[in-house]
């Protein structure tokens, strides 16, 4: 089990900071558990943003314990029975929905109708149904200029393209609502990182030359001195070379990660604290992400339901 200390006022800063650019209504992206950071996080910052959004009804339902404020639910799902809740609109079922954003095929090419469409899509729609906005999702900041022309031919009062590229992209692409996930949690566009990633040490061992560590064949091929880690594949570490900051010192895994701990090499520290640091000052999200030949938003979200999560609030 993982410590993830979560720095909500670091947060608000990202937040107020985006909003400084963008000078318009401001959509939390929050799914995937806030991306890894957990829904709890919006109280924190619920005040400052006008809206959310999410991938699942499911999450969105889980999110009304925190706000009512306007959802998106930005998959075609089921409908949960509250006022607050827009559904993304792509389908002819979507338009069943009280509440509806119609999604935009532009290039990405995963789901939404293509502009051209639009017209015809909306006039299927039941007397009932708001169509509260239009919106697409640019596939990469190179793309998007040709994808927001093809965007910007719509004919609509309310509109919405830009998501944490917004701080990067031309103002003109801002329109009427930005969507951030990734920047608001700090770790993008030189922003502020919001989290850092701890496990227990629960005990520290001297292995001789020869011994087996985890499981496996693995034997320590000097005498050493090893950390055992409350933390292992079970909580989104993975099943490779990891590095932790134990007092000062980076140190590696060695053996095995097993599900719920890890064993680290521990034999150059002069000092063995009671936590090892796996992402903060020095380990950084990027760092692991390298390391592990992929993006942060996947280390992020692997962190999962039974690690604990604590939140500075000054």
């Amino acid at each position: 089990m993982f410590f993830l200390h979560i720095n909500a006022p670091a947060v608000r800063n990202n937040i107020i900071t985006i909003r400084t650019r963008t000078k318009n209504k401001f959509c939390a992206v929050v799914k995937a558990n806030a991306y890894g950071h957990g829904l709890e996080l919006c109280k924190y910052i619920d005040d400052l943003v006008d809206c959310y959004a999410v991938a699942w009804s499911c999450e969105a339902e889980a999110l009304c314990n925190y706000t009512s404020k306007d959802i998106y639910v930005l998959n075609s799902d089921y409908d949960i029975g509250k006022k607050n809740i827009i559904y993304s609109a792509a389908t002819k079922k979507d338009l069943l929905h009280k509440r509806i954003c119609v999604k935009i095929n532009t290039g990405m090419n995963r789901n939404g109708i293509y502009p051209q469409e639009f017209n015809d899509f909306i006039a299927r729609r039941p007397l009932y149904t708001e169509i509260e906005s239009v919106y697409t999702h640019f596939c990469s900041v190179e793309y998007a200029k040709k994808q927001f022309e093809a965007f910007d031919t719509l004919n609509f009062p309310v509109k919405h393209c830009c998501a944490s590229n917004c701080m990067v992209l031309p103002t003109k692409y801002f329109k009427d609502m930005v969507r951030v996930g990734l920047a608001m949690y700090g770790y993008d566009y030189s922003l502020s990182p919001c989290m850092s990633v701890k496990a227990a040490i629960s005990a520290v061992l001297s292995v001789k030359k020869g011994e087996h560590i985890g499981y496996g064949n693995f034997l320590a091929p000097v005498d050493m001195k090893i950390a055992v880690l409350e933390a292992g594949y079970a909580d989104g570490l993975r099943r490779c070379e990891n590095f932790f900051e134990v007092g000062g010192t980076v140190c590696k895994t060695v053996g095995s990660i097993c599900m719920d701990v890890c064993m680290v090499d521990v034999s150059e520290c002069e000092f063995v604290p009671k936590q090892a640091i796996f992402i903060g000052d020095r380990l950084k999200i990027d760092d692991v992400a390298n390391r592990y030949g992929t993006i942060p938003y996947e280390v992020l979200t692997a962190f999962n339901g039974r690690n604990r999560r604590m939140y500075a609030t000054d």
